[in-house]
């Protein structure tokens, strides 16, 4: 095996909130149900991946088990990190996982959206404010331990089809209806996924057992429904809990596209529904793991093409990355995978989505659901018909840009 200049570390750190703390992902929650939590179901992390190059730039991957981070409250991470690792904030992506049971953290001062002066933590602001404070802490001594223990890593990356969700947006001769949980609904009869991709990166010891896994699909993290009011990092975070079974890998989850997209087992309030969607996920990255399928290059070098793009009121923080074979596009959107699925086209290249990443801007529909209407085109903010077709667009110019030699 040709000897590797890629270096990496990682450290994980328990972000889990106390009682007194409400959970973020539904209205209905914060409408009806007690204020805070009633304990855990399974603690939450922020993980943190660390590396180096031969060019000697630190950049970092982080992923937290939370529903969002706006944009303001991802730079203030971003550079809590750099400032650990001695690099750039550019050089940082910061990723939740977008489970609906955990709590809400927002830096004073800020907004739900551009044009609503609005706190979507329902009125525990003080909370928020306090939950940001402590992700912050958490941030810099995640980073200060990932980067403090870097060793040589080989690159490879992998990609199939995982099923695990369906599209909740079903046409009906009454026009659009939302089916949130199949069993609730069984005369919709919803599609799969428009995009089912799961991707993964594999960085590996080339003459030890340690093993980083990331890996990205598309579904929201909702087997939880909104009378669950214990905290838990939902499908994902088991998922990644048996990828790291008995073993010395270890995980970090960003979401893919997935504006549309439920798991099929969805809004239940049995922690036990968790384990067929998180067995599926982890069985499919552990195969492509295990399995040494995907493609692998000696040129380990980080590339990275970063931009904030306007969108009328909104800033987006979008990033590509290139690490080795592995290329990463990443948006602060929950992008329908619809989108997702017309880029992959466009690129003809295997990439890795990361969306809700740097930050949150809401829905990003396409042009077709605008047409249609319905909740997640009512919930966006402040975009119009066509502006999910650019996005992707700007974010194929900038895939491109990762093939320029400069």
């Amino acid at each position: 095996m040709p000897q590797t200049k890629l270096r990496a570390g990682f450290a994980a750190v328990d972000i889990t909130p106390d009682e007194r703390h409400g959970l973020l992902g539904y209205g209905f929650r914060q409408q009806h149900l007690p204020a805070g939590n009633a304990g855990v179901i399974d603690p939450v992390t922020m993980r943190v991946l660390a590396l180096i190059d031969a060019t000697g730039k630190p950049a970092a991957l982080v992923s937290i088990d939370t529903c969002v981070i706006k944009t303001k409250l991802a730079r203030a991470l971003r550079a809590a990190v750099a400032g650990k690792l001695e690099t750039d904030p550019g050089r940082v992506l910061v990723a939740t996982s977008h489970t609906h049971s955990s709590a809400y953290a927002q830096l004073k001062g800020d907004k739900a959206a551009p044009d609503k002066d609005v706190d979507i933590s329902a009125g525990a602001s003080g909370l928020a404010e306090e939950y940001a404070a402590t992700l912050l802490e958490k941030a810099a001594e995640a980073a200060a331990m990932a980067g403090g223990k870097l060793h040589p890593v080989s690159v490879r990356a992998a990609h199939a089809p995982l099923g695990i969700g369906y599209n909740r947006r079903v046409q009906t001769a009454g026009g659009i209806r939302l089916c949130w949980n199949p069993l609730e609904s069984p005369d919709l009869k919803p599609a799969q996924s428009p995009d089912p991709t799961c991707s993964v990166i594999v960085l590996r010891e080339p003459h030890g057992p340690r093993q980083y896994v990331l890996w990205s699909a598309g579904a929201h993290a909702t087997a939880l429904g909104k009378t669950s009011r214990r905290v838990s990092g939902d499908w994902p975070a088991l998922a990644g809990r048996m990828i790291e079974a008995g073993g010395s890998a270890r995980h970090l989850f960003f979401p893919g596209a997935c504006g549309e997209v439920h798991p099929w087992i969805a809004t239940q309030e049995d922690p036990a529904q968790l384990e067929p969607i998180a067995a599926a996920a982890s069985g499919l990255v552990r195969l492509l793991v295990q399995s040494g399928a995907g493609e692998t290059s000696d040129d380990a070098t980080i590339k990275i093409v970063e931009k904030t793009w306007k969108c009328g009121d909104l800033e987006l923080d979008l990033a590509a990355w290139r690490i080795g074979p592995a290329r990463i596009l990443a948006a602060p959107t929950e992008l329908f995978a619809s989108l997702s699925a017309r880029l992959r086209l466009q690129v003809r290249t295997p990439i890795f989505m990361a969306t809700l990443t740097n930050g949150w801007t809401g829905y990003w529909p396409d042009e077709r659901a605008f047409d249609e209407g319905g909740y997640e085109v009512g919930a966006a903010w402040g975009i119009k018909k066509g502006d999910g077709e650019r996005l992707i667009e700007e974010l194929a110019t900038m895939n491109a840009a990762l093939d320029d030699d400069a």
